[in-house]
């Protein structure tokens, strides 16, 4: 029986480890969080050609990365984020696509981030950290 019991210990261990470490939100539930739904607004307003990303804090001591396009004509999806001990990737793919959104955006939730927050898209090139 404890030959069982440690089985099943080790098993949702390992299996605890292969979830991801980030969700991408639904545009649509932005009025949920007012830091988000205020940068995104700025975004759109004011910063049209902002290419670039933000960190916002969000509920439950989690955090969200904003990343914009910067122009209409690509759209983003979320590749992969990778967390090590003394920084957090976060990896995009720019997509051509005439977009609906004046800076198209993507919203990425972090299950964790550790030290400095880095956003790339699939050919290299970093986001500048937005303001």
């Amino acid at each position: 029986m404890k030959k069982i019991f440690v089985g099943l210990f080790v098993m949702v261990m390992i299996l605890s480890g292969c979830g991801k470490d980030y969700w991408v939100w639904n545009k649509k539930e932005i009025d949920k969080e007012p830091g988000v739904r205020q940068y995104v607004n700025y975004l759109q307003d004011e910063k049209p050609d902002r290419k670039g990303f933000k960190l916002i804090d969000i509920n439950e001591g989690k955090k969200m990365v904003v990343v914009s396009t910067g122009t209409n004509k690509l759209e983003l999806e979320a590749v992969n984020v990778e967390v090590s001990d003394d920084e957090t990737i976060v990896t995009v793919r720019e997509i051509e696509a005439d977009s609906d959104e004046i800076n198209p955006f993507i919203l990425i939730g972090l299950e964790r981030k550790n030290g400095k927050l880095k956003v790339f898209n699939e050919e290299g090139e970093e986001y500048e950290i937005g303001f």
